[in-house]
């Protein structure tokens, strides 16, 4: 038996989002079962969290990932031309919204270049990144959106 976790503490710990957990895998008939409620920490008031074994949430989101990991894309004739994203879309036979979700990690992590209104991105390493998604349920945090 692992640690005891709560699904919050679970998700930070391993870059998930905590909210595509609870909305996605907790009403899996699968999904390991609570082991027990942790006590309230305010003044004994709130709802208590439902702690975990992490070693049965750490089984059940590999299983999930390998069953639910988008399909790999083929690595396209001349990868190492420079393309937009939408060439690059069309030139794998997906939708537009396929490449273009994961702008942010791509402009992170790929090779690209500013021609005026148009960005044009290093078609291999666009195709690695989009390679790499976890699949639906496995979403990274977002970034904290509050204003600085």
């Amino acid at each position: 038996m692992g640690t005891l976790i709560t699904l919050k503490e679970w998700a930070a710990l391993n870059e998930r989002s905590y909210g595509s957990i609870r909305n996605t895998w907790v009403s899996h008939p699968d999904f390991p079962d609570p082991k027990n409620p942790r006590s309230r920490t305010v003044m004994g008031r709130g709802t208590p969290a439902h702690e975990y074994d992490s070693d049965e949430l750490d089984a059940f989101a590999n299983h999930w990932e390998a069953t639910n990991r988008p399909p790999q894309l083929p690595m396209p004739d001349e990868p190492d031309e420079y393309r937009t994203l939408g060439a690059i879309a069309r030139l794998l036979g997906v939708d537009g919204k396929t490449v273009t979700q994961y702008r942010e990690t791509i402009n992170e992590q790929v090779d690209h270049t500013d021609r005026g209104t148009r960005t044009i991105y290093h078609t291999r390493g666009v195709v690695e990144v989009l390679n790499k998604r976890r699949g639906m349920g496995m979403a990274r945090p977002r970034k904290d959106r509050s204003p600085e």
